[in-house]
C-alpha cells in the first residue's frame, strides 16, 4: 500500500461549525459562578477558558443525523445511579479525549485538548499544540511541562511505573519502546515512534485511554515527588495514605478518569474533566462543574450545562429499577435492560421519563472456539478438528448452522436484535449434520450423540461465567441446538475469577462472552484479540506479545490474523487503508470460525428524564450518547 501524506493540522473546532474566530464570541457567565466572580474569588469566564476554546454546536459531539442540537441552559443537578461503586455513566462523562470525532467514530478527529496536531507521511512522528490558556481545574495553565514531567519523571521511573501505557508504545505493542518526546516550546511537543503507528490517532480520539496518558498536572504531582519536594513535606501524605514510599504516592495520585469517578484520593486532584469530584463515599458520589472547563457552546455558554452530578449507590438491580419507575433518576444507560421494558413502559408517565432505544458499543455474547486448546497434546481430536483447514471451516460452519439465532432473539431479546452478519445467520440443522458427517463425525453412540473423528466419545465443553445476565440463558439455548444435531454439549459454569484464571491458563475448549464489536472498525476497541474476551488462541497471543519467548508459535492460518492486525496498526483505523484492512479482518473471521456470532446487533433502552434536552433520537447506533457527551445535556425547565 502507498502511504499518503497525512495533514491533520487543524486550528480549532470552529471550522466544523462555521465559526472562524473564538474572539467573535461574547461569553456568558455561568449563573453558579456569578457571585464568586463578583467577589473576586474566581476570574471572569473570558479568563477561565482557552484563547481558542473547543466550541460545541450541531454535529460536533453527535452527528446531525441523530441529534437536533440546541443551545441549552446552565444549571441543575443531574441524578445518576451507581451499582456498588460503579457509576458507568460518569466513567464515560469524565473520559475527555485529546482528539474528538462525533459519535464513536475516530475518523478525521478534530483537536480536543490540543488546538492542532499533525502526523508525518509515515505515521512515525506526531506534533501537538496545546490550546493556549487551557487550565487545570484549579486554574493553573496546562503546558508542555505537564507532558515532560509525565514522560521523564513518571513513565521512565520503573519504581513508579511498572507497566508503560500501551498506547505510547509503537503499534500498541508492550515489547516496543516508549515513544520519544521532544518539547518544542511551552505549548508544542512531538512524539516519535520507531515504527509506523497511524493507530495512535484513533487511540487519542478514544475515551478509553483518555487525556491522562499524555497530560498530568505536574504542579500537583511534584508535591509528592522527592526530586521536587523535601521528604519532610511528603511524609504526612505517606502517613495519611498508609504508604511506604514517595514513588507509591506519586503512582497513587497519577490517575485516569476511571479512578476519578469513585476513588477518595481523587478529591483535590486537578483535572480537565467537565465535573470534578467533591464528595466520594461508599454510598454516594457528588461532582460539581469545573470552573475552568475548556468547552463552550456556539452562544458563548461555558459547558457543562449541568452544575452538579450526584450518584447514589444501590447493591441490586431491583433497587435500581424501583428508582427508575419512581422518577428518581435522570439518566440510566448501563443498567437499563431490555427484559424490563414492560416495567419501564408501564411507569414512564408516572416517572416522567422517556425510553430511547439505541444500538450499543457492545455486541451480544459470542461463541469462542479455542484454537490452542490441547495444542501440546499428541493426537488431540480437538486439534484435528480446529487445526485442519478443511475440518476447521466445516466444523465452525456446522456449529453456526445448528444455532437458531431467531429463536435466541425471540426468547432473550424480544425480537429486537439483528441477525449475525460475519458468520452464518441461517438455521439449517440438516446442512449442519451433513457437514459434521463430512469431517468424520457421522457415527453415533447409544445415546444418539456423534462420535469424534477418532470414533470415540466427543464432548463439546462450553465454559461460562455470569459476566452478563443473558450469558447463562444463551448458553443453555446453545446446548439445546447442538444436542439436537448430535453434538454432546456440556456447560461448565464457574465464577468470574475462575473463568479469568482458566482463560489465561488455556483450559477452555469453548466459551461464551460479550464483546465490543460495533467499535472495532473505529479502533476504540480491539477485544477481538485472542485473549481479550473469549480465549480463542491464548497461547499464540502469549507468543506474539513476548516475541516468541512464551506460548505457541502460531500456525499459518493464525499467523495470517496477526499479520492483518499488525498492518492495521500502521494506519488510522478509519483511513482508506485502515478500512480496507478491517474488511480483510472480517473476511478472516468469516473463513476461520475462531468465534461465531450467535446473534446480531444489540438494541438497548436508555432511560432519560423528559426534562432533559440534547438527547439523541431513537435508533442511534450506540448506547453511550448520554454519557460520552454528557456536557451538552441540559434541563429544559
Amino acid at each position: 500500500m502507498i502511504r499518503k501524506l497525512v495533514v491533520v493540522l487543524l486550528t480549532g473546532i470552529m471550522c466544523l461549525i462555521g465559526i472562524t474566530s473564538a474572539l467573535a464570541i461574547t461569553y456568558n457567565e455561568v449563573p453558579m459562578f456569578r457571585t464568586m466572580v463578583a467577589a473576586g474569588e474566581l476570574p471572569p469566564i473570558g479568563e477561565r477558558v482557552p484563547e481558542e476554546p473547543f466550541i460545541v454546536g450541531p454535529g460536533v459531539l453527535n452527528s446531525e443525523e441523530w441529534l437536533d442540537w440546541e443551545v441549552g441552559k446552565c444549571g441543575g443537578t443531574v441524578r445518576l445511579i451507581a451499582l456498588g461503586s460503579e457509576c458507568h455513566e460518569m466513567f464515560l462523562a469524565l473520559g475527555m479525549t485529546i482528539l474528538r470525532a462525533p459519535d464513536q467514530s475516530t475518523k478525521d478527529p478534530a483537536p480536543g485538548i490540543v488546538s492542532a496536531y499533525s502526523a508525518d507521511a509515515d505515521y512515525k512522528t506526531f506534533t501537538f499544540t496545546i490550546r493556549k490558556g487551557l487550565k487545570w481545574s484549579d486554574g493553573v495553565p496546562v503546558t508542555t511541562e505537564d507532558v515532560r514531567f509525565l514522560f521523564e519523571e513518571i513513565y521512565l521511573d520503573k519504581e513508579i511505573t511498572e507497566v508503560l501505557p500501551i498506547i505510547l508504545q509503537a503499534q500498541g505493542m508492550p515489547t516496543e519502546e516508549l515513544g520519544k518526546l521532544e518539547v518544542i516550546d511551552d505549548y508544542t511537543f512531538k512524539i516519535t515512534f520507531d515504527k509506523p503507528y497511524g493507530w495512535f490517532i484513533n487511540e487519542l480520539a478514544s475515551w478509553i485511554p483518555d487525556y491522562t496518558k499524555l497530560f498530568q498536572p505536574s504542579h500537583y504531582l511534584k508535591k509528592f515527588h522527592a526530586k521536587y519536594t523535601p521528604m519532610e513535606k511528603i511524609q504526612p501524605y505517606l502517613e495519611k495514605e498508609e504508604l511506604d514510599t514517595w514513588q507509591e504516592l506519586v503512582a497513587l495520585k497519577e490517575m485516569n478518569h476511571w479512578e476519578m469517578v469513585n476513588q477518595r484520593y481523587a478529591l483535590g486532584v486537578p483535572t480537565l474533566t467537565p465535573w470534578i469530584p467533591v464528595e466520594i463515599e461508599t454510598d454516594h458520589f457528588f461532582y460539581e462543574r469545573n470552573p475552568y472547563y475548556w468547552k463552550v457552546d456556539i452562544a458563548g455558554n461555558q459547558l457543562p450545562y449541568f452544575d452538579r452530578v450526584e450518584a447514589y449507590s444501590v447493591q441490586e438491580l431491583e433497587a435500581l429499577n424501583m428508582k427508575i419507575i419512581a422518577g428518581e433518576l435522570d439518566i440510566v444507560t448501563s443498567y437499563a435492560q431490555l427484559q424490563n421494558m414492560s416495567l419501564y413502559e408501564a411507569n414512564k408517565e408516572k416517572g416522567n421519563y422517556r425510553i430511547v432505544i439505541t444500538g450499543s458499543i457492545n455486541s451480544p455474547e459470542m461463541l469462542f472456539l479455542n484454537q490452542d486448546y490441547e495444542y501440546d497434546k499428541e493426537d488431540s481430536v480437538w486439534q484435528k478438528i480446529v487445526g485442519d483447514a478443511e475440518k476447521r471451516g466445516k466444523f465452525g460452519r456446522a456449529l453456526a448452522l445448528a444455532i437458531d439465532s431467531e429463536d435466541i432473539n425471540n426468547n432473550l431479546y424480544f425480537g429486537m436484535f439483528d441477525m449475525p452478519e460475519i458468520t452464518p445467520a441461517e438455521f439449517d440443522p440438516e446442512e449442519a449434520g451433513r457437514l459434521f458427517d463430512e469431517i468424520g463425525m457421522g457415527k453415533f453412540d447409544s445415546e444418539g450423540f456423534r462420535l469424534g473423528p477418532d470414533g470415540k466419545k466427543f464432548d463439546f465443553v462450553i465454559s461460562v461465567a455470569a459476566h452478563m445476565p443473558d450469558i447463562i440463558p444463551m448458553t443453555e439455548l446453545l446446548k439445546e441446538y447442538l444436542d439436537d444435531v448430535g453434538i454432546r454439549t456440556t456447560i461448565d459454569q464457574m465464577g468470574i475469577r475462575l473463568y479469568d484464571q482458566r482463560k489465561i491458563a488455556n483450559q477452555m475448549m469453548a466459551s461464551v462472552i460479550w464483546n465490543d464489536g460495533p467499535i472495532w472498525p473505529s479502533g476504540i476497541s480491539v477485544d477481538y484479540l485472542p485473549l481479550h474476551k473469549g480465549p480463542w488462541a491464548p497461547e499464540c497471543w502469549k507468543y506474539y506479545t513476548s516475541q516468541g519467548k512464551f506460548g505457541r508459535k502460531p500456525p499459518e492460518y493464525l499467523q495470517e490474523f496477526f499479520d492483518i492486525h499488525d498492518a492495521r496498526k500502521e494506519y488510522p483505523a478509519e483511513s482508506k487503508e485502515g478500512e480496507e484492512l478491517y474488511r480483510e479482518l472480517q473476511n478472516w473471521f468469516a473463513e476461520n470460525y475462531v468465534m461465531i456470532w450467535v446473534i446480531g446487533e444489540v438494541k438497548m433502552p436508555t432511560i432519560v428524564s423528559k426534562t432533559i434536552g440534547n438527547v439523541v433520537k431513537d435508533g442511534y447506533p450506540f448506547d453511550r450518547a448520554c454519557d460520552y457527551g454528557m456536557e451538552q445535556l441540559f434541563f429544559k425547565e
